[in-house]
């Protein structure tokens, strides 16, 4: 019966290796190229636990397999140090330059998804109690040119410069001299923008970015929470409209990082990039956009950083990136939910270099 269960066990961790390691190319690999890493990169954290337990298991059965575990979650180290913060440091951060909070806000909850209807009001008390320099906002409710000074933008009080486009905002502090739309095709609903801000002598650029999203009703959300809890019906039909939905969305954020990376180099300034991924650290879209640049979290974050509160992709896809001209003071994932992501802010101080 041992002999059996060994068996089973075995395929069942050849299955969770090649799994692992398929998860490790997805950072390298262009959806548009081949789709499959993407979806392994997505499911990384449980194919990990499955690695895990599975060594736990050869472990006890005193299995050479349990070797083969080892090598593939040693060769994976990297890629968990971008899913986890390990740092402890306390910097002082009253030395900061510059800081910035970026929150998708959900359109100040404009369709009551929060059931409660001070959620707008408390949003509006929460960003303009916020100390900071610059707020970038991501699902902001679109308004034409003529109706920019009204609603929540006059609301919004403490930041007297601001740049609205295509459900992104950019509030600031200090003056705004230059602002642009970087425009996707029509057919995607996510936008990008940016903002060159003057603090003091120094201008530093401000990308605040929204890519494609899973577009995940209210079916794909119920079919996902039933599988959670072990239920639902129709559980291949469910499947295959689940894995389209985040199969074209992974090739659009493909396409879209590679757009914004390809504007993020044509920066003549100092830059900061925020925004809504809806991508994990382990996605081609995130490396593509982050190479080369630091990621605020990793410097100074703690644990897990899960920004997304709904129930899928419940991992870190809100990003604070900023260019080597810069080094993260502070990180914070604020415990506020008044949406379905958490504010992330940090405090950066211009990067002196060693002599």
């Amino acid at each position: 019966m041992s002999k059996l269960l060994d068996k089973i066990v075995f395929i069942g961790s050849l299955i969770a290796i090649v799994g692992l390691l398929g998860s490790y190319t997805a950072r390298y690999i262009d959806p548009n190229t081949f789709v499959i890493p993407s979806l392994l990169g997505l499911a990384y954290p449980y194919l990990l636990l499955s690695n895990l337990l599975l060594l736990l298991y050869w472990i006890a059965r005193w299995k050479k397999t349990a070797l083969i575990h080892v090598c593939v979650l040693a060769l994976g180290i990297p890629f968990f140090t971008s899913y986890y913060g390990t740092n402890n440091n306390h910097t002082d951060e009253t030395a900061h330059d510059i800081a910035v909070l970026s929150y998708n806000i959900r359109y100040f909850d404009r369709y009551g998804w929060n059931k409660d209807d001070k959620t707008k009001e408390k949003l509006i008390k929460y960003l303009n109690g916020y100390k900071g320099d610059v707020v970038c906002l991501q699902e902001f409710p679109f308004q034409n040119r003529s109706s920019k000074v009204s609603g929540p933008v006059r609301q919004l009080s403490s930041y007297p410069y601001r740049y609205i486009q295509k459900n992104m905002a950019v509030f600031s502090r200090y003056p705004i001299i230059n602002c642009r739309e970087i425009p996707f095709s029509q057919e995607y609903t996510s936008s990008c923008i940016y903002c060159d801000i003057v603090k003091e002598q120094d201008t530093v650029r401000i990308y605040n970015i929204h890519l494609e999203s899973y577009k995940l009703g209210t079916k794909e959300r119920k079919f996902v929470k039933d599988i959670t809890q072990g239920e639902g019906h129709d559980i291949s039909g469910g499947v295959k409209n689940l894995v389209s939905r985040i199969t074209k969305a992974n090739k659009n954020r493909a396409t879209q990082a590679l757009l914004i990376k390809s504007e993020i180099q044509k920066s003549p300034y100092p830059l900061i990039v925020c925004g809504d991924f809806n991508d994990t650290p382990l996605s081609y879209s995130y490396r593509t956009i982050s190479k080369g640049l630091s990621d605020s979290f990793l410097e100074k974050g703690r644990g897990l950083g899960n920004t997304y509160i709904g129930e899928f992709p419940s991992f870190r896809i809100d990003y604070i990136l900023h260019s080597p001209d810069y080094q993260a003071l502070s990180y914070s994932r604020e415990a506020v939910t008044l949406s379905d992501h958490y504010p992330i802010s940090c405090k950066l101080k211009k990067h002196t270099p060693k002599k």
